[in-house]
């Protein structure tokens, strides 16, 4: 790993640094002091642009949480689409980062929460989605999202075709059936399945 020198340091650089790290060591393995030898500096350095480790953490969290390019807000197209195209973005971006989803759990960011639901809320309305549904909606995907990120795999990685191991006939005669109907089947195209299965049933209900 290349060590940037002192002077440009930054807080985005501690922050990537300490993803880099995570992902190779996992979090028992990280540590301050790791850290900044990592980045070539004094550990008081790091706490020049973070209070403390939980700080420094809550930033990793948040970063691995931002998709790179989230999908644009589409002009008269459907809400359900974009939605979707959110959530998967979202578990595709914290799925690379595997060793830092448990940070999700403990430092879930919430500093800009009542804005992105705001956001979120707006745009159901624009698109004529009764604000009795609302709630459910965003409250659903996000539940469906971090659950979906956090465990990783999915049924996808379990047939013949996934990345997982597969069960054989003999012993899982159900299961192995079950996973022949999804083969060919990408695990976002099987996340993608269950977020409009949840969304089908709230307009439904509605």
């Amino acid at each position: 790993m290349a060590r940037p020198k002192t002077a440009s340091l930054t807080a985005e650089a501690v922050v990537q640094t300490a993803i880099e790290l995570i992902g190779e060591h996992g979090l028992e393995g990280f540590s301050m002091p790791k850290l900044a030898a990592a980045l070539d500096v004094r550990t008081p350095s790091i706490y020049h642009y973070f209070a403390n480790r939980d700080a420094l953490l809550e930033a990793v969290a948040r970063t691995v949480a931002t998709p790179d390019a989230p999908p644009a807000v589409p002009d008269g197209g459907d809400w359900t689409d974009y939605l979707i195209g959110q959530s998967v973005a979202l578990r595709r971006a914290i799925v690379a980062h595997p060793h830092c989803g448990p940070l999700l759990i403990r430092f879930m960011p919430r500093d800009n929460m009542f804005g992105e639901y705001e956001q979120m809320c707006r745009f159901l309305a624009a698109s004529g989605v009764p604000a009795a549904l609302h709630v459910h909606i965003v409250d659903g995907l996000t539940a469906l999202t971090m659950g979906a990120a956090i465990l990783v795999e999915n049924a996808a990685d379990y047939a013949d075709s996934g990345q997982g191991p597969s069960p054989d006939t003999e012993s899982h005669p159900e299961l192995r059936r079950a996973l022949d109907t999804i083969e060919g089947t990408t695990a976002d195209e099987l996340f993608e399945s269950y977020l409009r299965t949840f969304l089908d049933g709230v307009l439904r209900r509605a």
